[in-house]
């Protein structure tokens, strides 16, 4: 039956059985909030989904909170003091669904990252950034501070941006995440020092799709051997960790890699917010391999039985884990939590900001010793290189590609000096000729292509071996260095490669 059809059936039946109802009336801004934190609660029933189904599934959210709450909302109550649902949904899906000027973009999947520079806007697609167009190619901006406020209220849903609350985090019903500046912290336009104030913010999507290693392949952001490494790091019992600045892609090739946990590995994945997704379903839909997924929350002051993410760490020990997943580890508390559950024996993932192998290091370590208190750095680095096998760098490059930069095995520390991590590196992206420029100056091509330039270490060899990895399926890796030796970027034979 037609959806309005069947909401008017469902409004002349909810009008019969007004008997009992709360008669008190109620603001729209408060059914409006309640009515976001109904559709928050139902996610899982369209996360999933694309972007037109998930809009029909939220707008089902909304009729079944009209139906079943029926508020009685000034302006929304008909002759008879009877809840006007019809109007009302309408109202509930304008004001939660539809995000003006930035509708198509929110509904583009090409579409990676919004950003609002003040009254400007720019958007992200496969890594260029460009201004945000209409159909017809002319540049869409806000055109006044109260249409960029009624937008981004309902971005940020019941987070308020305010010069008090002046920097903030929000995400929108959709699972999108919001990083939000408030005008009072903007600096005035010296030309325009009288304009308009803007709030400004960054709005980052996720893919509905999960892409594999083979996928990522095709676009060159590492090479075939490359990807077949790295699909047996969580085969292997590696702990491995992915990083690389903001908007590197570290996440979605995690991601990918993390598909190649063997079904029957008891895996813990714990984030905050939800970006991977580690279930595998059969044809009835059933979640077949044994995963917990976990979400972590942000409190202020915050019980020890809150859902944080070092809460969640702690209780991690708890359920019975044999690989651990962390999202993506932020806090000086969280580093900390992640070498306590490597020292109990767990191998462990996850992904963080750093540039470089030994910057990976060095920020972890930092971080661990600034929480940890007065431990000597030589000691807890050697705990730490004792216990991280394997390190992904991942690089937006200028001309908007993304690429694996380095792969490097961390065998423990210097022989000759107790303080500096022993990095054998594996692969490298070497720049191999001139990059290319438009007329404007701007890079448009960086040439370069991935390179072995090691070999696995007996300490890798040795987990592969303990965790039953045939030596065929890394001898590609562990032969002696041929100058001759190309890398290719078929994206075939990856599936599944670290399972078989």
């Amino acid at each position: 039956m037609e959806q309005r059809k069947l909401m008017e059936l469902q409004a002349q039946r909810g009008a019969k059985l007004m008997v009992g109802s709360d008669t008190t009336q109620k603001s729209l801004e408060f059914v409006t909030n309640e009515c976001r934190k109904a559709i928050e609660d139902q996610s899982a029933k369209y996360r999933d989904l694309d972007v037109v189904d998930k809009k029909i599934a939220i707008k089902q959210i909304i009729i079944d909170y009209v139906m079943e709450n029926k508020p009685l909302v000034a302006g929304y109550i008909d002759d008879e003091n009877r809840p006007d649902t019809l109007k009302l949904v309408d109202k509930l899906v304008e004001d939660i669904t539809d995000y003006g000027i930035l509708s198509a973009a929110m509904v583009n999947e090409d579409v990676y990252e919004i950003r609002c520079n003040g009254k400007e806007l720019k958007i992200e697609i496969k890594g260029h950034v460009q201004d945000y167009l209409d159909r017809d190619g002319n540049i869409i901006s806000f055109e006044s501070p109260e249409q960029q406020e009624i937008i981004m209220r309902k971005l940020l849903g019941d987070v308020r941006l305010t010069p008090k609350d002046a920097l903030v985090n929000a995400r929108t019903i959709e699972g999108y995440r919001v990083a939000a500046v408030h005008s009072s912290a903007m600096s005035p336009d010296p030309a325009d020092p009288t304009g308009g104030k803007y709030h400004s913010f960054v709005l980052r999507k996720f893919r509905k799709s999960k892409m594999n290693l083979g996928q990522i392949v095709e676009y060159k952001t590492l090479s075939d051997n490359m990807a077949r490494f790295l699909a047996l790091c969580p085969a292997g019992g590696l702990t491995f960790v992915t990083v690389g600045p903001t908007a590197s892609g570290k996440t979605t090739t995690n991601n990918a890699i993390l598909q190649a946990v063997p079904a029957t590995t008891r895996t813990l994945l714990l984030q905050n917010p939800s970006e991977i997704d580690l279930r595998f379903k059969d044809k009835s839909g059933r979640v077949y391999n044994d995963v917990l997924h976990l979400e972590a929350t942000e409190k202020d002051n915050p019980t020890p039985s809150d859902a944080t993410m070092a809460n969640l760490m702690d209780m991690s020990l708890r359920l019975s884990p044999t690989f651990v997943c962390l999202g993506e580890i932020r806090t000086n508390k969280e580093f900390q939590q992640a070498m306590k559950i490597m020292n109990a024996g767990h191998p462990l993932n996850t992904t963080y900001h750093a540039e470089s192998s030994r910057g990976a290091i060095s920020r972890f370590l930092t971080a661990y010793l600034a929480e940890s208190g007065n431990e000597p750095s030589h000691l807890a680095l050697g705990t730490l290189t004792n216990l991280l096998n394997v390190i992904i760098v991942q690089k937006i490059m200028r001309d908007g590609s993304r690429r694996v930069i380095q792969i490097s095995e961390v065998e423990g520390v210097e022989p000759d000096n107790e303080n500096v991590a022993k990095i054998n590196d594996l692969y490298i992206y070497d720049i191999d000729r001139d990059p290319e420029y438009d007329a404007a100056g701007n890079v448009v091509k960086i040439h370069g292509t991935h390179k072995r330039v090691g070999r696995l270490s007996q300490k890798t060899i040795r987990k592969f071996q303990l965790e039953g990895v045939a030596p065929s399926r890394y001898n590609f890796i562990n032969k002696p260095l041929d100058t001759t030796e190309v890398e290719t970027y078929t994206g075939k034979n990856i599936d599944r490669y670290g399972m078989l």
